[in-house]
């Protein structure tokens, strides 16, 4: 619901009535009674009256009817400094703009048709016009930054996933031959193993021979296998000696890769996220300085010009009579 919005004179008198019309002149509300006396008034008989629902849409726009430095009511036009000013403003700063001084009523005579006004609205008309270029073109960026975002960590997925796929099959090569490794050891060891066990079989049964031979066998029995079994045993020996040449002992080590150990030890960082900056583009030109107020010119036809007659010219010549010329003046169109 609308304020209440009071009559001026009613209010000086100090009723509460309330305005039906605005004054846009005196920036004041009547009501009717009060409307009709203002009319009247010589003095206020031209006023410029509104409806109340008119004065409602242009009630907020902030308009300054005071000087600023001296709170006076702006009254003149100084048209070389190109601004309103009070009755102080004039001995104090437009001394020396006695002949650029008008009435301000004067200066904003057909201010709805002039080039400051025209011009204004095809600022604000730009103005908006870019505001709107700049919104859509941020809300384009911003599209653009969540599809560059997609497209790193699709990126950034995809690496971990081909450093992960890369270091399995290093991890299954490098098992595998492991395993090889191993395998070859443990089957070498296992050929020694046997060997031995074979020769520590024959030793035995060796060992168990001297043992029945010394127990029951006659001496020249014993003295005979004696020196038969000691070959025997040197033999064996001597195999146990050459297995052993062969055969040789196995560790098994890793070196990591310098790139995997560089990996873990020097790479800090997975990647580097970097935002380019750039400056934008401002279509946004400064808006032109206050104009005085002339009215736009229309297009006019010739069909509505007039001509004023100024002077008439009478030439003698003596042969051929008198040549005439006539001088106009194109009036208002």
């Amino acid at each position: 619901m609308a304020s209440f919005l009071p009559c001026g004179p009613c209010g000086h008198e100090r009723l509460e009535k309330s305005a039906e019309k605005w004054c846009t002149d005196c920036n004041e509300g009547f009501c009717i009674i009060c409307e009709k006396a203002h009319k009247s008034m010589k003095i206020s008989r031209d006023h410029n009256f509104i409806t109340i629902e008119e004065y409602r849409t242009i009630e907020n726009v902030n308009v300054r009817f005071e000087c600023e430095e001296h709170g006076s009511k702006l009254e003149m036009y100084c048209k070389l400094h190109e601004m309103a000013i009070c009755i102080a403003c004039f001995p104090a700063k437009h001394k020396g703009c006695s002949d650029s001084i008008i009435p301000l009523a004067e200066a904003a005579k057909n201010a709805k048709t002039s080039t400051a006004l025209a011009d204004l609205e095809h600022t604000i008309n730009n103005i908006l016009e870019h505001i709107k270029e700049c919104v859509k073109a941020r809300e384009t960026a911003a599209e653009r930054i969540v599809t560059q975002e997609m497209v790193i960590k699709k990126m950034i997925s995809d690496t971990r996933e081909n450093i992960n796929k890369h270091l399995d099959d290093l991890e299954r090569k490098l098992l595998n031959e492991l395993t090889t490794t191993s395998t070859s050891c443990k089957s070498n060891y296992s050929k020694l193993q046997n060997q031995l066990s074979n020769i520590e079989k024959k030793i035995e049964s060796l060992q168990e021979q001297t043992t029945q031979l010394k127990r029951y066998a006659p001496d020249l029995h014993v003295f005979l296998s004696t020196h038969q079994m000691n070959k025997e045993v040197q033999n064996e020996v001597n195999v146990i000696k050459e297995a052993i040449r062969s055969f040789k002992n196995y560790n098994i080590e890793i070196e990591i890769h310098q790139g995997i150990t560089s990996l873990l030890k020097d790479v800090n960082f997975f990647a580097r996220i970097k935002g380019d900056e750039s400056t934008l583009s401002c279509p946004f030109e400064d808006s032109k300085i206050d104009q005085a107020q002339m009215p736009v010119q229309t297009r006019r036809s010739v069909q509505d010009t007039r001509l004023q007659l100024i002077k008439k010219i009478a030439i003698k010549q003596k042969r051929k009579g008198n040549v005439h010329f006539r001088m106009y003046n194109f009036g208002e169109w």
